[in-house]
This record gives structure tokens, C-alpha cells and sequence, in this order.
């Protein structure tokens, strides 16, 4: 299977130190699919039993913990009793088949953790959803892939074709090259890096950190936040072991159609409608912070110099939460986003991935210790944007409907929005703990309605 004996990297191992019953360290993915026409009644058992040979052609499905019990001497070993049944799950929603069903089937598979004897990732297929539809939720430890890995993976079962199979030959060289990983947390383990580089980075992040101290002392709104200074909120609370999945969708030319009007991006368009729909539900709590809830933002930059490809940096950017107008938000966040964009882009890679490092190595510290809310927040929640396809995609000859990214909550950090792009939609996935968070299935009809009340405010200012 190509796995004899692996000792599980730092990363690794710090996601499953990390990883307890009360927050599993994995990451998952959600498709809506159709079913294609003439599919007959074995359809979806089927594609159950393909789905169980996945690890023919992902090595990684066959890696499992040689001692789940030693984190500190283990190692990956490839599994040699591999039953299917134990990571493909096949079962049907209750009749009439609602959305709400599905979420909630989805929500306490998402809370449960894998079991560490066992290669970490399953499969759960789930017939019955209304309009001739069915429901595939993945999900795959963090020790084995990332968010951006995951994704990767998922897409490559997918075809634009509705007459083709998944061809498990096929997908192999996605699945046989060393997965390498787009995490926040890459370079935490990595102390290889050269002593010239560091040196040449500390001005870069002395002066960032200077302008930002700065922009604090001199109550400047629209620029980045110092690490450790957002409000407290019920989002950033002591988790429990409840999950609660929520979804929706956002026509995606209208939201890049605001963007370009307004001067923005889209990323800025879905930060602001995150925020004015945060606003409203910390309104509805009677639990809204006196300064404004502060998003943790992975960004693509290129730095200066760089030949090829994009910089992942990350930027501290408000909600805007306080901010009663939505257009108004809208351009407080275009105006801070633009300015750091632009100072992250003057650094070095060493430097931004440095400052990346510095802001998450306390966290990951705080939560090892168990004393990640007895601190400030470093952010009130994760947001983040995925790039997708533009065309319709099929599984199986399934039409794809959606796909959404499920993610990690954890102590302080208790709530995780993403969106991803497909063919002509916006798909928004949030992963929350809602023993905090009283009424928030909610958010995903606050997410619609605050976009509605940004394009009715644009509509009077553009």
C-alpha cells in the first residue's frame, strides 16, 4: 500500500495533541447530489461499495496510529486488516427527507471523533433527502490532511462529465504525491529555516507590529488588530463535544457584481455580510461586545520579489460588528483589508510566515495547557474563502449541488465560517458549538438577509 513505518511529524502530532472528546481535530466536507436519471434502486449502494475501495487509491486511507496511546514515540503503519464497512456508512433521512434532517444527522457526525485504532477518515452516504437527492459528508483527521487537502481530495472524485465513473487508476497520481499541506500551522514544526532569512525578517515584523501598536494607540478603526486584543464574545467560551452545522447559498454574480461596483473584492463583500449577519444575531442574544468581533483571515499574497505563485499570509481584520450601516461596513472593510494586503505584501515569506507563527503558537500552546479562554482572544472566529469550480460538476453522474467545508472549533475559538465558489453560487458552511450559542442555526437565514439589506444599502449609495 506504500506505508511501512512512518513517525508522525511535529504537525501531525500537535493536531492530535491538540484533538480531545470535547473538540476532534478533523476536518469534512458536505455534497448535496442529485440523483441522475434511470438510477435504479442499488444506485447508492453502488456507489457505497466504490467509495470503500477510496483506499486503493489514497494511500493515506490505509495509515493508521502504530500506539493511539504514544503520541510521543508513535508512528503512521499501513493497516492490514481494512474493513470498508468501518469507514463507509450508508443509511437513509426519515421521510419526508427535510434539509433540517440532514444537518442535524451531519452536525453529530461532525462532533464525534475518529476512531485512533483505526485509518482516520470516513465516509457517510445518505439517501432520502427531498427532490430525488442524496447526501455524501467526508471527513478526514487533520493529522492526515488539511482543510485545502481534503477539498483537493473530494474534487477529484468529481467530473464535469455526467457520463463518466469514478476511476479509482485515475484519480491515483492526485493521491499518490506527498500531500503537502496549506495549514495556518505549516511552518510550526519546521526549525530548518535559515538563520539569515530570520534575520532579515525581525525588522519587517518590527515594523508591522509598530505600525499596528500605532494604529491601536491612535484608535485607528480600518487597520489591522494587534494579536490578543479582540472583545470577548459567546464565541470564544469553553467548548463542549456539540457541533451544530448550518448552510446556505449566495448567488455568486450578484456578490461579484456588488464587489466590482463598490470597489472591493468578493472576499470583502462576504466578510461584510458575515459581519452585518454577527451583528444582528449578537443583537437577537442581547450579547453584543462594545467594540467589534474580529475575523482571523487567511489571505493569498504575493510578496515583493516573488517569481511565481501566492503567499498565504493572514490578516486580522473587524467584523465591523458595531457598525449599523451595511454599506458603510462594507467600506471600512474594503479600506482595512486594501492597507494590509498592501503591508503584508512588502514582507519577505519568512516574515509573513513568521507572523503567521507568532500569532497561532500561542494558541496552540494555550489550548495543549487547557488555558486558551483564560486569556483575550487573539480572534473571534475563523473566516475563510475557497476558491472552486466554475462548472457544474458530477459524482457518479450525480449532479453536484453543493459543497460545503466543515472545520475545527476549539476552546476560545468556537465558531468557523467558510465559503466556497461553485458553478454559480457562493456555498457557506459555518461549524459552531452551540451550547454557547443559543439560537444559532439561525445565522444562515441572518447570512441571506443581511446580504439582501448590503445590496438594498449599496443600491441608495452606488
Amino acid at each position: 500500500m506504500g506505508f511501512i513505518m512512518e513517525k508522525l511529524t511535529f504537525l501531525d502530532s500537535s493536531f492530535l495533541r491538540l484533538e480531545s472528546s470535547r473538540h476532534p481535530f478533523h476536518v469534512g466536507g458536505l455534497m448535496i447530489l442529485k440523483k441522475p436519471r434511470g438510477a435504479g434502486g442499488n444506485y447508492l449502494r453502488r456507489l457505497a461499495s466504490r467509495a470503500g475501495q477510496l483506499n486503493e487509491a489514497w494511500p493515506i486511507f490505509n495509515k493508521k496510529l502504530k500506539d493511539a496511546d504514544d503520541l510521543a514515540n508513535s508512528a503512521w503503519i499501513t493497516e492490514d486488516n481494512y474493513c470498508p464497512d468501518r469507514h463507509v456508512l450508508y443509511y437513509a433521512l426519515p421521510h419526508p427527507g427535510r434539509m433540517e434532517d440532514l444537518l442535524a444527522l451531519v452536525s453529530r457526525a461532525h462532533e464525534r471523533q475518529l476512531d485512533r485504532n483505526r485509518p482516520l477518515w470516513e465516509m457517510h452516504i445518505i439517501e432520502g433527502l427531498q427532490g430525488d437527492r442524496f447526501a455524501v459528508y467526508c471527513k478526514v483527521h487533520h493529522a492526515l490532511v488539511d482543510g485545502v487537502g481534503a477539498m483537493q481530495m473530494l474534487n477529484s472524485l468529481l467530473t464535469a462529465s455526467p457520463s463518466r465513473r469514478i476511476d479509482l487508476e485515475e484519480i491515483q497520481p492526485h493521491a499518490s504525491q506527498q500531500h503537502q499541506r496549506h495549514s495556518l500551522l505549516h511552518d510550526l514544526g519546521d526549525m530548518s529555516r535559515g538563520l539569515l532569512e530570520q534575520y532579515r525578517a525581525l525588522p519587517q515584523l518590527s515594523s508591522l507590529f509598530a505600525h499596528m501598536g500605532l494604529d491601536a494607540l491612535k484608535g485607528e478603526q480600518e487597520s489591522m488588530k494587534l494579536p490578543f486584543t479582540a472583545p470577548r464574545s459567546i464565541f470564544n467560551t469553553e467548548v463542549d463535544s456539540a457541533r451544530q452545522v448550518i448552510i446556505c447559498d449566495m448567488p455568486f454574480n450578484q456578490v461579484r457584481n456588488l464587489a466590482r461596483r463598490s470597489g472591493g473584492s468578493i472576499n470583502d463583500v462576504l466578510l461584510a455580510v458575515c459581519g452585518g449577519a454577527l451583528r444582528r444575531y449578537l443583537l437577537q442574544q442581547e450579547s453584543l461586545p462594545r467594540r467589534s468581533l474580529v475575523a482571523g483571515l487567511p489571505v493569498s499574497i504575493k510578496s515583493a520579489g516573488q517569481q511565481a505563485g501566492n503567499q498565504i499570509s493572514f490578516i486580522l481584520c473587524p467584523f465591523f460588528t458595531t457598525e449599523e450601516d451595511d454599506f458603510t461596513r462594507l467600506q471600512r472593510v474594503i479600506k482595512t483589508t486594501r492597507r494590509a494586503k498592501a503591508e503584508l505584501a512588502e514582507m519577505s515569506t519568512t516574515a509573513n510566515q513568521d507572523f503567521t507563527n507568532l500569532i497561532m503558537m500561542p494558541t496552540v500552546l494555550l489550548t495543549l495547557t487547557g488555558n486558551a479562554t483564560l486569556v483575550t482572544p487573539v480572534i473571534n472566529a475563523i473566516f475563510s474563502n475557497v476558491p472552486g469550480s466554475g462548472e457544474k460538476l458530477y459524482l457518479e453522474g450525480a449532479e453536484l449541488e453543493g459543497l460545503y467545508p466543515l472545520s475545527v472549533v476549539t476552546d476560545n475559538m468556537g465558531l468557523n465560517l467558510t465559503v466556497i465558489s461553485y458553478s454559480k453560487k457562493l456555498c457557506f458552511a459555518v461549524t459552531s458549538c452551540p451550547t454557547e450559542q443559543p439560537g444559532i442555526g439561525a445565522l444562515g437565514d441572518l447570512l441571506k438577509s443581511s446580504f439582501r439589506e448590503l445590496q438594498r444599502s449599496a443600491k441608495e449609495r452606488l
